[in-house]
C-alpha cells in the first residue's frame, strides 16, 4: 500500500484541477488557445506542476495572440507585475485594452487603473502597439481560416 500512495497522490494532483497537465500540454501544443490560456494558470498559480512565470507566460502569449481574452488579460498582468518578464506598463496596458475589447470581466477596470500609473508618453505608445496587437491577431485568425 505504501508504494500505491505516491502514484495515487499524484493521480489526484493531476486530475484534481480539471483536465490532467498531460491533456492540456497536448491540446495547448495543437494549438487550443483555452487550454494554452488554462496550461499558463497552472504554471502562473503552481498548480500539478512547478510554479514558473516564464513558461505561463509562454503560454498566455500563444492564447493571446489567437484573440484569447482570458490569455490576454492574464499576459497583461505578467506584464504589470513583472512576473516572467520585464514590468512592463505599455505593453500591459495593451493587452489589457484587448482583453476589454472582448468584454473580458476586468479588463476595463485594469486598463483604466495601469493607464493612471503611466505617462502621457507611455500611454500613446500603449494604445500604438494595441493596435498593432490587434492587426497581427486579426492575421493569425485569418490565416486559420
Amino acid at each position: 500500500m505504501r508504494k500505491l500512495l505516491p502514484i495515487v497522490l499524484v493521480l489526484f494532483a493531476s486530475s484534481a484541477f480539471g483536465e490532467s497537465i498531460a491533456d492540456l500540454r497536448k491540446k495547448a501544443a495543437a494549438g487550443d488557445a483555452e487550454a494554452q490560456t488554462k496550461l499558463g494558470v497552472r504554471y502562473a498559480n503552481g498548480r500539478g506542476v512547478r510554479k514558473n512565470y516564464k513558461e505561463a507566460v509562454k503560454w498566455y502569449r500563444k492564447a493571446a495572440e489567437q484573440g484569447n481574452a482570458a490569455g490576454q488579460y492574464n499576459l497583461g498582468l505578467m506584464y504589470r507585475k513583472g512576473r516572467g518578464v520585464r514590468k512592463d506598463y505599455v505593453a500591459a496596458y495593451a493587452w489589457y485594452r484587448l482583453a476589454a475589447y472582448s468584454d473580458f470581466k476586468g479588463g476595463s477596470k485594469s486598463r483604466e487603473t495601469i493607464a493612471n500609473e503611466m505617462t502621457p508618453e507611455q500611454f500613446a505608445e500603449a494604445q500604438e502597439l494595441s493596435k498593432e496587437l490587434l492587426k497581427r491577431i486579426e492575421a493569425n485568425k485569418a490565416k486559420k481560416e
